[in-house]
C-alpha cells in the first residue's frame, strides 16, 4: 500500500491563537498585561521611596501638639563618649510662638526667638558632648507642630517616648506631711506645706517645704511636657485655688483639707511613669543630680547655725557651725544657703543675705542644698565639704 503522508507542522501549535491576529484585538488582548507592568514599576518604585523615607525620618513619630495648647515642652537625653548624661529640653509657646532651647540647663545662644503659625518650619542648631544638634520645629498641617532632635545625624527619642508602660511607678515615696506658716514680706502669714520624699533606687530621702504656687508650678510643667502624649490624660487636675474673699487661707480647717488633697495629688502624679522620671518633679522634691535640698522652719529667733562668706556671687552663704537645736533638722555643716521665705539669694551677696535674714519677720523657711553621695543618697562627706568650705572668705556670722 502507498505509504500515508505525513501531516505537515503546524506553525501555530496553539489552536486556539489566531495565527493573523486582528491588530485591534491584539491590542485590546494585550493591555491587561502592559497595565499589569505599570503598576508593578509603580509599586517598585513607591516601595523605594518609602524606604528612602524611612531611613531618612525617626521611627518614632513625634507627638503632636495643637497651635492652642500654649506652653509645651520637649526633653531629649543622650549620653556622651565617656557616659556622661546631657538634656536638650525645647521651650515654646504654640500661641505666641516664643521658644528658646537649654542644653544641661543653659540657655543655648541664639536660640531665643518666636516661633509661631505663620512661620515656616525651622531648624535651631546648638553644640553638645562634642557634637552638632539641632532641633526641629515642624508645621503639621494648619493648626499643629511636631517637634524633632537630631545630634551627630542621628535622631533622638523624645524622653516621653523612652518611658515603657509596664515600667515601674513607684520610683519615689511620696507625701505632705504637715503645715506651716511664715511671714511674707508684707508681714501676712503664708502657708508652707512640709513635701517628705524618698527615692527607693537608692533610698535617698529628704523633707522640703513648698507653697501653693510652687505645686501649681510643677503642675504647669507637668502639663506642659505632655502635651500631644497619651499619658496626658492619666495627669490629675490640681487641687483647685479659692479666692481669699470667699474662704479664709488663714483658717487650720482649710488648710488642713488643702494638705490632704495636694498630699494625694501629688502621690497619684508620681505614680504616672512619665512623671516619675522628669527632671521637673525631681526639683520639686528636693532630690536631683548628687544634690539634695532641704529646708528649716524657723519659729522665732536665731536660726541655730553660723554662715560663712563665699567667693561666689552663686553662693553667697554656706553652714559652718550647727547648733544643737538642729540636730535631726536635716541641715549640715557645708550646706548652701539659697533661698529665704522663698527668695532666692543668688546674686544677693553675703552681707546682704546677713541683714535679710535679721530683718525677716519670724516665723520664716529656710532651703539649703547639700550635696550627696551618687548611688546611696547619704552625705557626700569630708571631701566635698572640705570643698564648699573651701570658697569661704573667712568672714562669718552666727544668727
Amino acid at each position: 500500500s502507498p505509504r500515508s503522508a505525513e501531516p505537515e507542522p503546524n506553525p501555530n501549535p496553539n489552536p486556539n491563537l489566531d495565527p493573523n491576529p486582528n491588530p485591534l484585538t491584539l491590542s485590546r488582548t494585550l493591555a491587561p498585561s502592559l497595565a499589569l507592568t505599570r503598576t508593578l514599576t509603580f509599586t517598585l518604585r513607591l516601595t523605594r521611596t518609602l524606604t528612602l523615607t524611612l531611613a531618612l525620618t525617626p521611627k518614632t513619630p513625634a507627638a503632636m501638639v495643637s497651635i492652642l495648647d500654649g506652653e509645651v515642652h520637649r526633653t531629649w537625653r543622650l549620653d556622651d563618649a565617656d557616659g556622661t548624661p546631657h538634656r536638650v529640653v525645647l521651650y515654646h509657646d504654640t500661641i505666641t510662638g516664643v521658644r528658646c532651647i537649654t542644653v544641661d540647663g543653659d540657655e543655648v545662644t541664639g536660640s531665643m526667638g518666636t516661633s509661631s503659625v505663620l512661620n515656616a518650619s525651622m531648624t535651631i542648631q546648638f553644640p553638645v558632648a562634642g557634637r552638632d544638634g539641632v532641633v526641629l520645629i515642624l508645621r503639621n498641617g494648619i493648626f499643629g507642630f511636631r517637634y524633632q532632635c537630631k545630634v551627630g545625624g542621628k535622631f533622638l527619642k523624645e524622653a516621653n517616648d523612652e518611658i515603657s508602660a509596664t515600667q515601674p511607678s513607684s520610683a519615689f515615696d511620696v507625701q505632705v506631711a504637715t503645715h506651716v506658716q511664715a511671714a511674707s514680706s508684707g508681714g501676712e502669714p503664708v502657708a508652707w506645706y512640709l513635701v517628705k520624699a524618698r527615692r527607693e533606687a537608692d533610698g535617698a530621702a529628704t523633707s522640703v517645704h513648698r507653697r501653693y504656687r510652687d505645686f501649681a508650678g510643677l503642675y504647669e510643667s507637668i502639663v506642659a511636657g505632655l502635651k500631644g502624649h497619651h499619658a496626658a490624660r492619666l495627669v490629675p487636675a490640681l487641687p483647685g485655688k479659692h479666692l481669699k474673699l470667699v474662704i479664709d487661707h488663714a483658717d487650720p480647717a482649710f488648710l488642713k483639707q488643702r494638705e490632704r488633697a495636694l498630699s494625694q495629688w501629688l502621690q497619684s502624679v508620681a505614680r504616672i511613669p512619665h512623671v516619675a522620671a522628669a527632671q521637673t518633679l525631681h526639683t520639686f522634691l528636693g532630690l536631683f543630680e548628687g544634690t539634695r535640698e532641704v529646708s528649716l522652719h524657723v519659729a522665732s529667733g536665731s536660726i541655730g547655725c553660723t554662715l560663712q562668706a563665699s567667693r561666689s556671687p552663686n553662693l553667697p552663704a554656706i553652714v559652718t557651725t550647727i547648733r544643737p537645736e538642729l540636730d535631726g533638722a536635716g541641715v549640715r555643716v557645708g550646706d548652701v544657703l539659697t533661698k529665704i521665705n522663698g527668695y532666692a539669694t543668688v546674686g544677693m551677696g553675703f552681707h546682704h543675705v546677713v541683714e535679710t535674714l535679721r530683718a525677716a519677720p519670724r516665723p520664716l523657711v529656710l532651703h539649703f542644698l547639700q550635696m550627696v553621695s551618687a548611688g546611696n543618697g547619704e552625705d557626700g562627706g569630708s571631701a566635698e565639704q572640705k570643698a564648699r568650705l573651701s570658697l569661704g572668705l573667712g568672714l562669718s556670722l552666727s544668727l
